[in-house]
């Protein structure tokens, strides 16, 4: 079978997670986005014939990668770029077909901490069968998980704002299954308070606990509603 090979773009850790800064510190911050990447990693490696690549300029989350098993990519393209996560998503790709000109190639973001090996299984099997597919987040309108399944070419990253409609206009597969750990990206606190519901990763589990994070369970929410 051909094996899939996963790029996770990572952003510099000050840079990371910046609409949690009202409530958690720099450093709080640095250690959940750490997690979730462990997490997330570990997940799709769970997969099975899964080989993940780590992109990043920075050391801890390169560290980190290895870590889990992951390679490291050396984001190549600079900050001041126009389209900087697309182009060094490209870039990580042709470096992985210089090498692999079959194995599949899947853009995941790295703060899935909900994510399940086998909600990553099934939109892979989706991919497999219609060649590129999208999963798109929570909202509908960002992406997930771009998975290309076509050996020999490369994917359409348009990763930004409206990324999922952008790549179903470039022929994507919508991929219509529930999914809910690969639909949950955490960009704010209602977001990690809904994976926390549906149960994050180990390391992401130790890294809340540490910092003292609470969810109210849904009934204490109805009742003060």
């Amino acid at each position: 079978m051909t094996a899939t090979h996963v790029l996770v773009p990572v952003k510099a850790l000050g840079l990371a997670k910046s609409r949690l800064a009202d409530s958690f510190d720099p450093r709080a911050r640095a250690a959940l986005v750490l997690a979730m990447l462990r997490d997330t990693v570990t997940a799709a490696l769970l997969a099975g014939d899964v080989s993940v690549t780590v992109v990043t300029v920075d050391a801890r989350v390169a560290d980190t990668a290895r870590d889990c098993g992951a390679h490291v990519f050396p984001d190549p393209v600079s900050p001041g770029a126009d389209d900087p996560l697309n182009e060094a998503l490209r870039a990580a790709a042709r470096h992985v077909r210089e090498r692999r000109r079959d194995a599949e190639l899947v853009a995941l973001q790295a703060d899935l901490p909900a994510l399940r090996s086998d909600e990553f299984g099934r939109a892979r099997e989706a991919a497999r069968r219609a060649g590129l597919a999208v999963v798109s987040d929570h909202t509908s309108r960002g992406t997930t998980a771009l998975l290309h399944c076509t050996p020999g070419t490369m994917p359409p990253f348009f990763f930004g704002p409206d990324s999922a409609l952008r790549h179903l206009r470039a022929g994507a597969y919508e991929v219509p299954d529930p999914l809910p750990g690969l639909r949950l990206d955490v960009d704010t606190l209602d977001d990690l308070a809904g994976a926390h519901r549906l149960g994050v990763g180990d390391a992401t589990a130790r890294v809340l606990n540490e910092l003292g994070f609470e969810v109210p369970s849904p009934a204490r929410e109805n009742l003060s509603s």
